[in-house]
């Protein structure tokens, strides 16, 4: 009887270790295979609207190139003495200097069989062949992908309400670095024991999503997955209306915004209606790294009494009508040739986005870097700065480092079909070689504020505010940006309890 309840025993202590084992990550899953047409799964949540940030509607590391867990020890998964924590530290301890299979090889054993959840407001799909990157990544590592889609308006309450339920997803993607989004996650190092500081990693992003000495959030270095601002134009419009290519333009040093606005009014004057269509109306001021909030590495300040923000307001204003019509974001007039120009992120460029499905089967849509400015240093504008971060609650953040090294890497894409053209990658490449550069956080602030940019870029659409009321305007502003302001340096300060 002795040696039957013995048995029965260690039965019942081999199923409680099964069952923790696979307790990370309850959510269904399938298996699956490499084959490209397998479908895998994807939840939908909410009314998402595809590409809200596309439209824009809606930052080197060490010199050695590996870096340093935050955490002690290095002894391998399953030795005595060590915590499940420090095995995984010791896992990613300079993984930064290995390949791709010596990091598949190196994944810590409790982690293989698990569930990692991503949450997005876009498909998997929408970055081009990300899902087979995604189902490589579980092929190699044995981690089990779980691509979750929730709504772009409705993004930070979903996320708290899904830590509230015990079911907070292992990673999510920011736009920009929002002091409320930041405060729902981990920092990195706290979610996978390991400090980001690496050469691999953008030091950039880096930089913006950091507080305190922690990170937030990160990028590669070498990626696709980050939000330039770019011009984009239909080469057949610019052959119709007889105007010079700008690529050529640009390759020749004369892509000048003297030449850009001679362009935009010799289609005015052949059509009759402005050529410069924007994400935001007040993408201009970006692209003159002029800000209404800035930031100072500790707080964030209201910027619009500022005279750049004031004389940048004015020349937005004095392109309405001129070169800039009322509408913005409306990316179907690009294409149906409506307009000559659209600036926006370079997102909806990418082969498999849904952005101009028509022109991209056409190979009739390009774009250039924003002209230079006479007397002005050139900056790379992010109007979405992208990264990725661990929500608090996370059952499985210590995958999030393995993830991001496959998912965010260029080199698991095939560069020549990620983008429409290879004129567009030539674009990017350029863009994301710049040393100055800027991103905003203008636009989430204001937005958990209750009122996007308080307004004032539909006040610049509209017509409601002309050159000579801009100080008028931004007084009248002035305390909702206050408001914003506060609540956003309110958030910080929970940063430090």
């Amino acid at each position: 009887m002795k040696d039957y309840l013995s048995k029965i025993l260690c039965l019942l202590l081999c199923l409680a270790l099964a069952l923790s084992i696979t307790a990370c990550g309850s959510a269904k899953t399938s298996s699956f295979t490499l084959d490209d047409d397998e479908e895998w799964d994807i939840d939908e949540d909410g009314d998402t609207e595809q590409g809200e940030d596309a439209d824009g509607d809606g930052e080197d590391g060490d010199a050695s190139g590996s870096s340093k867990s935050t955490k002690s020890g290095s002894t391998k998964s399953g030795e005595s003495g060590k915590s499940k924590d420090d095995v995984t530290a010791a896992a990613v301890s300079n993984a930064d200097a290995m390949s791709l299979d010596q990091l598949a090889a190196s994944i810590p054993a409790e982690l293989k069989g698990k569930t990692f959840t991503v949450f997005s407001w876009n498909p998997v799909t929408d970055v081009t062949d990300a899902d087979k990157v995604v189902k490589k990544f579980e092929s190699a590592t044995g981690i089990k992908v779980k691509w979750t889609k929730g709504s772009y308006e409705t993004y930070n309450t979903k996320i708290a309400a899904l830590q509230n339920a015990g079911k907070a997803p292992d990673l999510i993607r920011y736009i920009s670095p929002d002091p409320s989004r930041m405060y729902l996650c981990q920092s990195l190092e706290d979610a996978t024991g390991y400090d980001f500081k690496g050469a691999i990693w953008d030091e950039r992003v880096m930089s913006a999503y950091s507080y305190n000495g922690k990170h937030y959030a990160a990028n590669l270095k070498n990626t696709f997955n980050q939000q330039p601002t770019v011009v984009m134009y239909k080469p057949s419009i610019i052959s119709r209306y007889k105007l010079e290519d700008p690529y050529t333009l640009w390759k020749s040093g004369q892509w000048t915004y003297e030449k850009f606005k001679e362009m935009c009014r010799s289609f005015k004057s052949q059509v009759g209606r402005p050529a410069w269509m924007t994400s935001k109306q007040i993408d201009l001021l970006w692209l003159n790294d002029i800000d209404l909030i800035t930031f100072d590495g500790t707080k964030y300040i209201n910027n619009l009494k500022s005279p750049a923000v004031i004389s940048g307001l004015q020349e937005v204003v004095g392109n309405k009508g001129d070169l800039c019509p009322e509408s913005a974001a409306d990316g179907d007039k690009l294409e149906n040739g409506t307009y000559l120009f659209y600036t926006s992120n370079i997102l909806a460029l990418r082969r498999t986005d849904f952005h101009f499905t028509e022109s991209k089967a056409d190979n009739d849509i390009e774009c250039v870097p924003f002209p230079t400015q006479a007397g002005k240093p050139y900056y790379t504008n992010f109007q979405e700065f992208e990264a990725f971060g661990v929500p608090k609650g996370s059952k499985c953040g210590a995958a999030a480092y393995y993830f991001l090294r496959w998912y965010a890497n260029a080199d698991n894409y095939d560069a020549k079909t990620f983008f429409n053209s290879e004129k567009i990658l030539e674009t990017y490449n350029y863009l994301m070689s710049q040393k100055n550069y800027n991103y905003n956080v203008d636009r989430l602030i204001t937005k958990a504020a209750g009122i996007e940019f308080g307004d004032i870029d539909k006040m610049v659409r509209t017509g409601e505010m002309t050159a000579a009321q801009v100080e008028t305007k931004l007084d009248s502003v002035s305390p909702f940006f206050n408001k914003a302001v506060k609540q956003a340096n309110d958030t910080l300060a929970k940063f430090d309890k």
